[in-house]
């Protein structure tokens, strides 16, 4: 195995064969093994052959006593496992390559939803305001609705790939707040009205028991990725349906653990699905047949993401389906009772104080256009900046109430702006540094609160998002 001679080892100390990256470890172990009144068990070393190779043995050396319990020598076995040893640094390096590839296809993925929605700020943003105008013709008004509606789909399409990359990576975080049972189930179904409306199709709601529409039911959960399963589900159910009704039914049932079980199925009278159809329906990336995506479009990552985030919840989802009979989906929760809290006028809307003063640092025009667009019937002062060095020179030589801070610019970043916003002296430190950017996963938005700015607004930009991030960082109230 070693190849030496036995006159070769003669005055050896085992330490020569070892090889010298392994003498701590060796010693170590060595040491066990002498403090020990039995084996420790196996020990691994790196020894050397004659010939100067390196070979991996596992040994597991033990005391021989005589009758009298005096230690007489020491009896090791030793076995090759040179093979087993490279198998193993095998699968480390196979480890950090996929740990370095899982890394790259999220930075690559977040990137990708940075260049994308960058131009969907644009695009949703401008045909929101079209869309108010008065003075379009019908057939113009179709037009940018119909732009509208593409745009927000291909900005589904963008959240479907994050959403599934987070949950493979096991980065995605849930919300947890109190939240109105009814209301989100109220708002799922307001929001797919119009589309059921324009198929001739109506969505009815029932509550078990039925007090819970008229007595609220409080709940402690992530209401946000409950109600995105309930659209995804109601979306599905309204896409495939071309006659009759969607009901949604809600049931909520105390549990003897003192927690309560949320249950809501969605059930259409739909084309529904066979067997085989129902079988890989939850895979990612994949519909009923390869005619679904030519005749209802999607990228079939819905029901994916949908099962995942109800794993993630502690929940289930389930189908009940025949061809021709339409489908009935169930998800099931337990969540905890919570206390009821103040709920937010929906339809509010803030106003903003005319007096204040705003500095927008944006590089691309459109966008600065946009925002510009946004705030115009607020009537309050905007000022622009193209990079972050001009917006810190403006904020150096100017009292703004506020700055709305691109990430992304040429020269100097929006966070190495801020940084250098914050150890100016005067009002910089506490000057109200409002992110905007593409970037929208969890840790980006952490990570700006970190590196010191008060809030954040996603892109595409929402007006209502940017008018309520505007009033928080303000102290405005609606």
């Amino acid at each position: 195995m070693l190849g030496y001679d036995p006159e070769d080892l003669v005055g050896t100390s085992i330490f020569d064969l070892i090889d010298r990256t392994e003498h701590p470890r060796a010693a170590e172990a060595l040491n066990r093994i002498m403090m020990s009144k039995g084996s420790p068990g196996p020990v691994e070393v790196l020894i050397k052959r004659k010939d100067g190779s390196r070979v991996w043995l596992e040994g597991n050396l033990r005391p021989a006593h005589n009758v009298f319990g005096e230690l007489i020598e020491w009896v090791d076995v030793l076995r090759d496992v040179s093979e087993r040893k490279d198998a193993e640094r095998a699968l480390v390096r196979a480890l950090a390559e996929a740990d370095a590839a899982a890394e790259a296809k999220s930075q690559f993925l977040a990137n990708m939803s940075h260049e994308l929605r960058t131009p969907l700020t644009s695009i949703i943003g401008f045909s929101d305001l079209l869309a108010r105008e008065n003075t379009l013709s019908s057939e113009s008004r179709d037009f940018v609705s119909k732009l509208s509606r593409a745009s927000r789909t291909l900005l589904n399409v963008v959240n479907d790939v994050l959403d599934l990359s987070k949950l493979e990576n096991g980065a995605l975080e849930l919300d947890l707040t109190s939240f109105n049972v009814a209301r989100v189930i109220e708002d799922a179904i307001a929001l797919l009205a119009p589309q059921a409306e324009s198929k001739g199709l109506v969505i009815r709601s029932s509550f078990e028991p039925p007090a819970c529409a008229d007595a609220p039911v409080w709940l402690y959960g992530d209401d946000m990725r409950i109600n995105q399963v309930l659209l995804n589900l109601l979306s599905n159910a309204v896409k495939f349906t071309d006659n009759g009704a969607i009901n949604v039914n809600v049931s909520v049932q105390p549990r003897a653990s003192g927690r309560t079980l949320l249950m809501i199925s969605v059930i259409d009278s739909g084309v529904g699905m066979s067997e085989v159809q129902l079988a890989k329906l939850f895979d990612r990336f994949s519909q009923a047949d390869g005619s679904i995506s030519r005749r209802y479009g999607g990228t079939g990552l819905g029901l994916a993401i949908s099962r995942r985030l109800m794993e993630l919840m502690g929940g289930s989802i389930s189908v009940e389906s025949e061809p021709g009979r339409g489908s009935c989906f169930t998800v099931k929760l337990e969540l905890d009772v919570s206390d009821p809290v103040e709920e937010v006028a929906r339809e509010a809307s803030v106003e903003l104080d005319r007096s204040i003063n705003i500095l927008l640092a944006e590089d691309h025009p459109a966008n600065r256009e946009l925002v510009a667009a946004f705030l115009k019937d607020s009537g309050v002062k905007l000022s622009f900046a193209t990079n972050g060095a001009e917006a810190l020179a403006m904020v150096s030589r100017n009292d703004y109430d506020l700055v709305l801070m691109d990430i992304q610019m040429p020269v100097m970043d929006g966070v190495s702006a801020t940084k250098a916003i914050r150890q100016l002296q005067g009002r910089g430190a506490t000057l109200p540094i409002i992110a905007l950017s593409a970037n929208v996963l969890p840790g980006q938005i952490r990570q700006y609160e970190q590196d010191g700015f008060t809030g954040h607004v996603g892109k595409p930009i929402n007006v209502g998002a940017l008018f309520a991030a505007i009033s928080s960082a303000l102290h405005v109230t609606a």
